[in-house]
């Protein structure tokens, strides 16, 4: 069974949040060094573990939709 629509949408919405957060931080651990590197980099490092457990909820998801 499909997804409700306003679900699926909801979920697209979070992954595309989550693209931008990704490039945001990406773009500033570019402008930092030192120890503000290494902040940024922790925040893109929870963003990249945040797309992967949206990834295989998806995945799941698209899995028991078709059988």
């Amino acid at each position: 069974m499909p997804l409700p629509r306003n679900r699926e949408t909801t979920l697209l919405d979070v992954y595309s949040i989550l693209q931008s957060a990704a490039a945001t931080a990406y773009e500033n651990t570019d402008n930092q060094t030192g120890p503000n590197r290494k902040v940024a980099m922790g925040v893109v490092h929870l963003i990249e573990l945040a797309q992967l457990r949206m990834d295989a909820m998806l995945n799941e998801l698209s899995v028991s939709a078709n059988g």
